[in-house]
């Protein structure tokens, strides 16, 4: 078996929450360090860069991986699992560098390998506890690393996900994604006996279910042009019991877009339609919006260079226009040039529990192996 395979499912084994990626750290570190890399810590919490000399910051070209799981719907106690690939991306990070060492290429020089905590915009909680901690600034990894200045010195980023297209072996540049923001309502009511006096209540369910009408309606004033996304979740009081009145219930949703300034437009239509639906039932509601991420554009030289590198080894090759995932790769995006590889071998059951890989072979051996030929060819061609 291929060491990268048995890296890929010892990662998978081993999934853990943003900024609490303490095993898979360590796994992939050793890696790294067995080939004689240098490592680079950036903080207290995991994510590090690997390089040939310890000197990431005199490296033109940064290939980068996610390190962080999601959450397994049901499990007692939680657990996570690597349900939208981030194990694949940290193997083929390894097994790229690993490959450019073993075959002697003067190009693993000019690379930084950067390994990066909390892809997944989640547990929020968790997140807000280092950071009053002091331990972070951004609930984002590559949010983090940026204020870092981590990416202030390579010129060129070159970012990789799973993927799912209907082929066995493939590669694929996506050219835009949505950016984001997070808007959370909290509705209040006044509690009372359902049964005996629910007049004497307000309930927030009722707001909160007005709103989500609201959203539903809303949907046909977007300009599909903007490609606008929310998906409101609709949550309770923990154990509110049904004889009761609920006097309090959250809202979440992303707003999504492939504008910045759409999904601003559509933060306000929101918070409109969440303050007039509080009113007509008699609520009151608090809204709050976090910066999520930004949109996501592929540098239209990279994503030529790989197609070039594609079609010179035979591959098949997928320019995927816009997706409407979101990923804070998108805010190097707006800073360096930089690409989003997809990469085959799973089923493309992304943040489900079912979510698996069904070719290993196609998930961590094949990309590596490509990776080489791609770096080669962009370090060559971008160094001139």
């Amino acid at each position: 078996m291929e060491p990268i395979i048995e890296l890929g499912r010892k990662l998978w084994d081993n999934a853990e929450p943003g900024y609490y990626e303490v095993q898979s750290e360590e796994i992939l570190k050793k890696q790294f360090i067995s080939a004689g890399f240098k490592i680079e810590k950036f903080g207290d919490f995991p994510g590090f860069a690997a390089t040939v000399d310890g000197n990431y910051r005199s490296k033109k070209f940064a290939l980068i991986s996610d390190m962080d799981a999601l959450p397994l719907p049901g499990s007692e106690p939680e657990r996570y699992i690597h349900s939208c690939g981030h194990h694949v991306q940290m193997a083929v990070l390894a097994g790229t560098a690993l490959l450019l060492q073993k075959r002697g290429l003067s190009i693993v020089d000019k690379i930084a390998f950067i390994a990066v905590p909390a892809e997944e915009y989640i547990d929020f909680e968790k997140r807000e506890a280092l950071r009053k901690e002091g331990r972070i600034s951004f609930l984002s990894g590559k949010l983090e690393l940026i204020n870092r200045n981590v990416f202030s010195y390579p010129d060129y980023v070159i970012s990789m996900h799973s993927a799912a297209f209907d082929k066995p072996k493939y590669i694929s540049s996506v050219l835009r994604m949505s950016g984001f923001n997070v808007m959370t309502f909290i509705f209040r009511g006044n509690a009372a006996h359902g049964g005996a006096a629910p007049h004497l209540g307000i309930n927030a369910q009722n707001a909160a279910s007005l709103f989500l009408q609201a959203c539903a309606f809303l949907r046909e004033s977007f300009n599909e042009n903007d490609h606008i996304r929310i998906h409101p979740v609709l949550k309770l009081a923990e154990n509110q019991p049904v004889s009761l009145i609920p006097d309090y219930a959250f809202v979440e949703t992303y707003v999504r877009g492939a504008d910045n300034e759409a999904v601003a437009t559509t933060v306000l239509k929101l918070r409109s339609a969440a303050e007039g639906c509080a009113k007509a039932i008699g609520a009151g509601v608090e809204i709050t919006v976090e910066p999520g991420y930004k949109s996501f554009k592929a540098d239209l030289q990279l994503h030529s260079l790989l197609r070039e590198t594609a079609e010179e080894e035979g591959i098949p090759f997928i320019e995927e226009e816009y997706s409407s995932a979101s990923s804070d790769v998108g805010n190097i995006s707006q800073l360096k040039p930089t690409i989003m590889l997809g990469l085959p071998g799973a089923n493309g059951k992304f943040h489900n529990p079912d979510f698996r890989i069904v070719d290993e072979e196609a998930a961590y051996v094949f990309p590596a192996r490509f990776m080489v030929k791609y770096l080669e060819k962009i370090i060559t061609t971008l160094t001139r």
